[in-house]
C-alpha cells in the first residue's frame, strides 16, 4: 500500500491529494501531451490557438528571423492582447519592447520621434510649438 506522500497534492479532492500516485499521474500527463502533439503544440494551441506546424510555417515564411528587426531569431509568438489574434514571430527584445509600450502605436511613434530627434542632434523635447504625444 502506498503512503499519502506518494500522491500529488490536489485541491480537487477533500483529502488534498490526487487520485493517482505520482508515477501514474506523471505517466497520464505524458500520454495526454503526446495525444495533443507534444508539449510545444499543447502550449501554442492553448495560449495562441495555433499548432507547432503553423508556428513552423510562420517561422519559415519569416526566414527564421524576427518580423520587426529581421536580425535576431524569431522565438516568440506576438499576438494582439485585445483580440488574441496572432500577428507574427518576434525576437525576445522586439517582443518585450512592444509589451513595454503596451502595443500602443501612438506611443511607439512618439518613442521613434524621440530617438530620431536625439540621433539628429536636436535639443531634448519636441519641435517648437508641437508635442510628441497624441492629444485625444
Amino acid at each position: 500500500m502506498l503512503s499519502l506522500e506518494e500522491f500529488p497534492r490536489s485541491r480537487a479532492n477533500a483529502n488534498g491529494r490526487g487520485s493517482y500516485c505520482l508515477a501514474c499521474h506523471n505517466e497520464r500527463g505524458r500520454k495526454s501531451l503526446a495525444e495533443r502533439g507534444g508539449s510545444r503544440t499543447y502550449h501554442l494551441s492553448r495560449r495562441y490557438g495555433i499548432s507547432a506546424e503553423e508556428a513552423d510555417l510562420m517561422l519559415g515564411d519569416q526566414g527564421g528571423l524576427c518580423a520587426i528587426c529581421a536580425r535576431a531569431p524569431a522565438a516568440h509568438v506576438d499576438h494582439d492582447h485585445d483580440s488574441g489574434a496572432v500577428r507574427s514571430l518576434l525576437c525576445f527584445n522586439c517582443n518585450g519592447g512592444l509589451g513595454q509600450f503596451k502595443d500602443d502605436p501612438a506611443l511607439l511613434r512618439v518613442a521613434a520621434r524621440y530617438v530620431e530627434s536625439h540621433r539628429a542632434g536636436q535639443l531634448v523635447g519636441p519641435p517648437p510649438g508641437q508635442q510628441w504625444w497624441p492629444t485625444d
